[in-house]
């Protein structure tokens, strides 16, 4: 499991000395501390962390990086626990729900300004694009939020999760490389083995959730997502066997995108966390839930193939 890697120890770490030496208000302070220890996979982080190894960097070349990274993915989660009224993350009290909207709100504003400060050691090129990430993500997220209030279609989903999900997870690949090697070609392969894993990542969450509030009937929808889209035309079956030919499909681009680097232990790693965040997530759906007996004959069908 990932949270046996070095990486993921090096990044917890991290994180809690930022907390722990960090001169904010005491109120901040213990509001970061509890979103902080909540813990994660640190999948985008951790990506940071063997993209800039894989190519030819250290750890510490990019530790800014995959700090900032993973700052603005920890503040986005806290604005959409507002936006949503979740209660809930990861089996925790949300910080909203622990403490209030205003520690909510202004806590996630701290780690966003956090975020874009550590990135300023790598030059205006890497802090614009980080910027820009920041907007877009914005806007995936809003598209996401009204996406039961006006027309919702195919296209629509997947320039919502492009912005919302994959565009974090690309840049953090790119970047990366960038930091530590001249070698377009390589950070161009690395931003499409994260903006795919990204968009396979988004399409397991979003399958996930449709088969559990399928199961469940008196959950309530809070988004319009690609596989409810696709039930509605093509029906249940159907929807879940197209979805999980996307998720497929990304994988492999994914995957094939790390074919131009050299075999290294980081390789090997970034190639887990394909399956790490596809093919693992079903199965750890199938073990727990086990859901209808349509859904886990075609899921099983899946995985075995």
């Amino acid at each position: 499991m990932i949270d046996g890697w070095k990486e993921y120890e090096i990044i917890n770490n991290a994180l809690n000395d930022l907390v722990g030496n960090s001169r904010s208000l005491p109120r901040i302070k213990k509001a970061l501390k509890y979103i902080i220890s909540a813990g994660g996979k640190r999948t985008r982080p951790l990506i940071v962390l063997l993209a800039g190894k894989m190519c030819g960097g250290s750890y510490n070349d990019v530790l800014n990086l995959a700090m900032a990274v993973e700052l603005i993915h920890t503040a986005s989660l806290a604005h959409d626990d507002v936006i949503d009224k979740g209660t809930l993350r990861r089996n925790v009290k949300t910080l909203h729900v622990e403490y209030d909207l205003s520690v909510a709100i202004l806590a996630g504003d701290w780690l966003i300004s956090k975020s874009v400060e550590l990135t300023s050691v790598y030059g205006e090129e890497v802090i614009k694009e980080f910027a820009n990430v920041g907007k877009v993500m914005s806007e995936g997220e809003l598209l996401d939020v009204y996406s039961t209030k006006e027309y919702f279609d195919e296209d629509s989903y997947f320039k919502c999760i492009e912005g919302k999900t994959a565009a974090l997870f690309a840049y953090a690949a790119k970047n990366a490389c960038r930091v530590v090697s001249d070698d377009r070609t390589a950070a161009k392969r690395l931003f499409n083995y994260g903006r795919n894993l990204g968009i396979a990542y988004q399409l397991v969450d979003d399958l996930i959730e449709y088969l559990e509030i399928y199961d469940d009937k008196s959950s309530e929808i809070e988004s319009r997502t690609l596989p409810m889209i696709y039930a509605e035309k093509y029906g249940f079956e159907e929807a879940i066997v197209r979805i999980l030919s996307f998720i497929r499909r990304h994988g492999n681009e994914s995957e094939k995108s790390l074919g131009y680097f050299d075999p290294s232990e980081e390789r090997e790693k970034l190639l887990y966390l394909i399956d790490y965040m596809t093919a693992s997530q079903i199965k750890s759906y199938l073990g727990k839930r086990k859901g209808s007996k349509e859904d886990s004959s075609i899921l099983e069908v899946y995985l075995n193939e």
